[in-house]
């Protein structure tokens, strides 16, 4: 009986854990930015994408680990800056020796880290290219005056995005604001607080799509797109096609999209302050309505203030 009592209990246990499973996000699927695989390059835009992403820490992934990719095309010409830029062909080719060798594949093969500095420039006139700058060791970057182009035009280009972002959600009853709050599942036996999920999407009058998500409940933001289903990409699945900030750890860049999943679901301070100012004018408005909605017939009216004078 007791041995029942037990198997009910855990089978009781595993039914709740597998429920709750369904809820965890999605891996987005991207590809790095590859400047010969544009779609096309007649038209002024920029994009941004930063990826930080190791799926299995034990084995080697064909993506690099974390990178960091800025786009300009203007006047077909176009500039490629990459942060933590590691060649693929020659991660392809050490994986290979390693793989002869018997050696452990791990993601150690990809060395560079985002740093926040350009390591890769790459310009190309209607395609052809005209200017490559790459450096040599690890520890290297690009000249400083690319670094402060780079970094410049990178956080002004998501700052403005986040006003537009912002901007959608201060009007989210005249907009398509979508969000997502899920319980996230932990192993059997934690009885800590309850973690959540928490994802936004929102649509700009122009037709961007806007997401941004904290996946492991820890109150700050760590993936933020942009993307506009105009037809430009860089491949098949190539992923949002303006910005694509996937799993950031960057604390420059966590400083301006940390908060944007909280704005959205408990409201930003330019909401707090116009219903601030609407509180001004509710009072008296409230009064009036009371006055509207309550009425007295005339004969009661006469007694009862006859009655409190």
């Amino acid at each position: 009986m007791h041995n029942r009592k037990s198997v009910l209990k855990t089978a009781a246990l595993l039914i709740i854990f597998f429920i709750s499973l369904p809820v965890t996000a999605k891996d987005i699927e991207y590809m790095e930015i590859d400047i010969s695989k544009i779609s096309r390059y007649n038209e002024d835009r920029i994009a941004y994408q930063q990826l930080e992403y190791i799926v299995d820490p034990e084995q080697h992934q064909p993506q690099d680990t974390s990178v960091a990719s800025l786009l300009i095309i203007r006047d077909r010409k176009m500039y490629l800056f990459k942060d933590g830029y590691d060649d693929h062909k020659i991660v392809q080719e050490k994986r290979i020796v390693q793989e002869l060798q018997n050696i452990h594949i791990q993601d150690e093969l990809w060395k560079r880290k985002i740093d926040n500095k350009p390591d890769f420039l790459i310009i190309t006139d209607r395609r052809r290219e005209i200017m490559k700058r790459i450096t040599t060791k690890p520890e290297d970057n690009i000249s400083d005056v690319y670094s402060n182009y780079y970094q410049k035009i990178r956080d002004t280009f998501i700052k403005e995005h986040i006003r537009v972002f912002h901007s959608i959600i201060i009007n989210r009853s005249d907009s398509d604001v979508k969000i997502i709050k899920r319980p996230i599942p932990m192993r059997l036996g934690y009885e800590g607080e309850t973690m959540y999920y928490t994802s936004v999407t929102a649509k700009s009058k122009g037709g961007v799509i806007y997401f941004a998500e904290d996946a492991d409940g820890d109150g700050i933001t760590e993936t933020f797109s942009a993307d506009l289903s105009d037809g430009f990409n860089w491949g098949y699945n190539s992923g949002p096609n303006i910005i694509f900030i996937y799993k950031n750890t960057q604390e420059n860049i966590k400083a301006m999209i940390k908060d944007l999943v909280r704005d959205a679901l408990e409201g930003t301070s330019e909401e707090e302050n116009i219903i601030s100012k609407q509180f001004t004018s509710l009072e008296s408005d409230t009064m009036k309505l009371i006055e509207d909605l309550v009425r007295m017939d005339v004969q009661s009216r006469e007694k009862m203030e006859e009655m409190e004078k």
